[in-house]
């Protein structure tokens, strides 16, 4: 690598940077500017025709903040059709996300920002509401994983790019998602409503409904803003009886959400501004989306699954209340966010193949006689809270040739996640191994390999973990601007976090009639950030940054006698709890926003590398499938996004964005009797090395309407390197995951109706070429045939209206 530039051999990013520097002194010329107030932002943002973010804490246009941010509009949102997390990683280049392999059922999911992926512990990935961090801690349990707001009243979503860790913590070392409400209007009514009706292809019915309002009630001095939505998705997955094959449910992943907000603005000065919320949501899941490969047939997109024998829903549910307090001091603002987040979720998973396959040794059909009723499940109950408080004081003025922000942060979070396995006949499928093999029955569990009961007579397996986290920071960041248009900006976040932890495990898995675990650390922690930006002229910004981020330790619970000779090929003890230790993060970059020829032509470029020391693992051992974490190594993630808008012709707008990612580990893992668990340069299992997001608008007016058409293209390369079958944390009859591509239109128009509102009516298909490659595929071992996997959403017809004003 050179040790001058930290792209030194990848020859791609330097002629992107180099071709976007030459295109921005090919443009014309205009007065430079120093900054701008936060009063200026919108009106400034309304000339360019672009948007105001908050990345920053700060409200700055998108086309001056000198960071990598991708950012959506309300507008925007809609008319790509953006209704959840996944929506949104799906139009957003360097972005992951979706169910892990590894997982059972329905529930946890794994998301990931320019290649920095860990499922294990503190999320990389931060997600926000407006100012209050919602992530959790994620681990085993498919409950145990984030919350995400579904996507409707929200004034914009802002995707940060690299280490937050300075403003926003240790939860964000790969990035951060926020979803920014609106504010209750003061000055006068703004109404929005979104209606919905779509059918999927072999699948069920989809609709939606919303309305939300704001209004002052009190003109400049009391308002409000508030809404309701409720959203079902109609399934396309059947559900099969395991032993005769005849239909139990149709289309049985439907899905349910309802989300509602109420937020109150009070002014009683001219200077203060008194905003109490709050955000509920509700989700529904009655059942999971993955479909059985061997009854399924994918080329007439006909889903099934007859490998269990009850549904596996998922409940989860989330109160967010909020108080926010502004208060202005003359060019310096003193900001309070306090909130409380409450959040429940209950999983089921069927474990009828799973008990089959383990305890049984049944790899393949048919299902034995004498077990038609027999239904082991898992039941996954988590909770967390989180109360927070962030206190900051903030230059208003950013004409000031310094321009600062300090704050100080506390939170105190709870985790408890709880499953059983429930599995009162596990000694009967014992018995079935016993009887292939020719061997006597055994009499007890307790005279089997497991050596142990069933814990209260019922649970294999019966797992009980709380993790309490305190966390109190205090943050600083400044901009000095050196010469006119040349800012140096540094930035500082000082954290201790005191972690505890106390687990119970008991049952025959665990191999144990009981054992409670506990773990007491605190870590104290320094996340530097370092930046140069240049404002050439009013269109064209470079900069380069260097920041840390440090996620704090963690635990890993013992995985038991079922993975005994898994933990032995890897070199760790099944029965221990085992410490997993902090990580962090360096990443060095650099970019450039240029907006050429009179904003006909937009060109955001960015360029990085990151630096991965003792990265939290975590993954499923490939002969008992039960996830573990283990800090396993240094890794290494060079790569680059682009992004360029251009408007030929009046009405007409073309979109592409581009992101390359090169993430894989750089240190080799030694195991037991000289051999390598993991080889150097193994690429992350689930980052895609190559994102593509082509987009096209045409609008075209008809007297006081405007029509409109519009097409999305999506498209992930798959990892080529071959699969490592030597390595004991890789089930070598997995393949990589594939490539995928999927096009969305749709065809509207805009009708200046209702008075001073806009309605907006629209035909749309989403996945048009019908797209169906399977992902995260699965089965329980790695001579197990049950396989199962996921797919994107069949074709999907629908109609959708909007009004607003």
């Amino acid at each position: 690598m050179n040790a001058t530039m930290p792209f030194g051999r990848n020859m791609p990013i330097k002629i992107l940077l180099l071709s976007s520097a030459m295109l921005s002194f090919m443009a014309p010329a205009h007065a430079q500017t120093a900054g701008t107030t936060a009063d200026q932002a919108d009106e400034q943002a309304s000339d360019l025709g672009e948007i105001v973010v908050t990345a920053t804490r700060k409200s700055t246009v998108l086309s001056r903040t000198p960071a990598s941010i991708v950012a959506k509009g309300r507008e925007e949102l809609d008319v790509q059709g953006v209704r959840s997390i996944a929506d949104i990683a799906s139009i957003t280049p360097g972005i992951t996300f979706g169910q892990s392999a590894v997982l059972y059922g329905t529930g946890q999911t794994a998301i990931s920002i320019g290649g920095v992926d860990s499922q294990s512990g503190i999320p990389t990935t931060g997600i926000y509401i407006d100012d209050t961090p919602v992530q959790t801690r994620v681990g085993v349990s498919p409950s145990l994983s984030n919350a995400y707001p579904q996507v409707f009243d929200l004034e914009r979503i802002e995707v940060l790019r690299g280490p937050q860790g300075t403003l926003f913590g240790s939860g964000s070392v790969g990035g951060a998602i926020r979803f920014i409400t609106p504010k209750p209007n003061y000055t006068g009514m703004d109404i929005y409503a979104r209606s919905e009706l779509a059918d999927t292809l072999n699948g069920g019915l989809s609709y939606e409904g919303g309305v939300a309002v704001g209004a002052p009630l009190v003109e400049d001095q009391i308002a409000f803003r508030a809404s309701i939505w409720h959203r079902h998705d109609g399934g396309y997955v059947d559900r099969l009886d395991p032993n005769t094959g005849a239909l139990v449910k149709k289309d049985m992943d439907q899905a349910g959400t309802v989300a509602a907000r109420i937020a109150l603005g009070f002014k009683p000065t001219e200077t203060l501004a008194i905003t109490p919320s709050l955000f509920y949501q509700k989700l529904h899941i009655k059942d999971g989306s993955r479909f059985e490969l061997a009854t399924s047939d994918l080329d007439r997109g006909d889903f099934r699954l007859s490998l269990n024998q009850r549904a596996e829903p998922r409940k989860d549910r989330f109160k967010l209340p909020a108080l926010k307090v502004e208060l202005e001091l003359g060019g310096v603002s003193l900001i309070s966010d306090t909130s409380y987040f409450h959040r429940t979720t209950e999983t089921i998973n069927d474990d009828k193949s799973l008990s089959f396959v383990f305890s049984g040794g049944l790899v393949e059909r048919p299902f034995p006689a004498g077990f038609e009723d027999y239904s082991p499940y898992t039941l996954n109950q988590t909770k967390q809270t989180a109360f927070t408080q962030e206190l900051r004081l903030q230059d208003d003025n950013q004409n000031d040739r310094f321009n600062w922000i300090a704050g100080l942060f506390y939170q105190k979070s709870y985790v408890r996640d709880q499953y059983g396995a429930f599995d009162p006949r596990l000694l009967d499928v014992i018995n079935i191994g016993q009887a292939a093999q020719g061997a006597p029955p055994f009499d007890s569990l307790t005279d089997s390999p497991f050596g142990t009961e069933l814990y209260q007579g019922l649970y294999s397996n019966f797992v009980r973990n709380e993790h309490r986290d305190t966390q109190y920071a205090a943050y600083a960041q400044g901009d000095y601007e050196i010469l006119d248009g040349l800012k140096l900006t540094a930035g500082l976040r000082y954290t201790i976090a005191k972690y505890k932890f106390k687990g119970f495990g008991a049952g025959p898995v665990p191999s144990t009639d009981g054992q409670t675990d506990v773990a007491d650390t605190t870590s104290k922690t320094l996340t530097p950030k370092f930046g140069v930006s240049f404002q050439a002229d009013r269109n064209n910004l470079f900069y380069a940054s260097a920041s840390k981020g440090v996620r704090g330790p963690g635990v890993s619970s013992p995985v038991g006698a079922n993975c005994v000779a898994d933990a032995a090929a890897i070199g760790f003890d099944p029965f221990a709890t085992l410490t997993v230790n902090p990580d962090s993060i360096w990443s060095y970059e650099i970019g450039s926003k240029n907006r050429l020829f009179g904003g006909k032509v937009a060109i955001d470029a960015s360029a990085y590398r990151i630096d991965w020391k003792d990265v939290q693992t975590l993954f499923a051992l490939p002969q008992c499938t039960i996830q573990t974490a283990l800090n396993l190594g240094s890794a290494k993630i060079e790569g680059f996004d682009l992004a360029v808008s251009v408007k030929p012709v009046t009405g007409l707008t073309l979109g592409a964005s581009a992101s390359y990612i090169n993430a894989r580990y750089t240190t080799a893992i030694p195991g037991p009797d000289n051999s390598v668990i993991r080889q150097a340069g193994e690429p992350f299992p689930l980052v895609a090395p190559w994102t593509l997001q082509l987009n096209a608008e045409y609008t075209q007016p008809v007297g006081e309407t405007e029509l409109y058409g519009r097409a999305d293209f999506s498209y992930s390369s798959k990892i080529n390197r071959p699969v490592d079958v030597n390595s004991p944390l890789v089930d070598p009859t997995l393949p990589r995951p594939p490539a995928t591509s999927q096009l969305d239109v749709r065809l509207g128009g805009r009708f200046g109706a209702l008075g001073d509102k806009k309605l907006d009516l629209s035909l749309f298909v989403n996945n048009v070429t019908n797209s169906l490659p399977l992902l995260g595929l699965f089965h329980e071992t790695p001579d197990s045939t049950f396989y199962r996997a996921g797919s994107f959403r069949p074709r999907t017809v629908g109609l959708t209206l909007s009004i607003r004003n």
